[in-house]
């Protein structure tokens, strides 16, 4: 595994394309154990081409190790993903370090960055966005 180490708080963590990949296989894994035909591309704008039924569905994962330090006027403890690029039709973002994942149709993401509480990654949240991408 490659890692780097940031000298100001001489941490070891994992580079981002590793950290998007476990993400990617584990949104994968989720939702193939959902019912959701799953399929790894390595495309601009999509990582998994999904199928429901007959339904035909992109999908960007965006995966955090751990959560981000509360700074400045956020008190609350979250997970902060980057998403500039809105291609896919639907967002995964993956709590890596819980195994859990929260869905969100990318008409719905209105800024670059997105902030999710760490309240909100939990299993029910989990089944119900999951539910709510089978069931339109």
């Amino acid at each position: 595994m490659s890692v780097v180490v940031t000298r100001s708080e001489g941490i070891i963590v994992p580079l981002n394309t590793e950290t998007g990949r476990r993400g990617e296989f584990l949104a994968a894994y989720i939702l193939e154990s959902h019912g959701i035909e799953c399929h790894h591309v390595n495309r601009e704008g999509a990582d998994l081409w999904c199928k429901v039924r007959d339904r035909v569905f992109t999908v960007e994962v965006k995966s955090a190790s751990r959560q981000a330090k509360p700074s400045g006027n956020r008190k609350n403890s979250h997970y902060q993903f980057h998403t500039l690029e809105k291609s896919a039709e639907f967002f995964c973002f993956v709590a890596l370090d819980r195994q859990l994942v929260i869905m969100r149709p990318t008409a719905l993401i209105t800024s670059g960055t997105t902030r999710i509480s760490i309240a909100e990654f939990n299993e029910a949240n989990q089944r119900r966005t999951i539910e709510e991408l089978i069931n339109p």
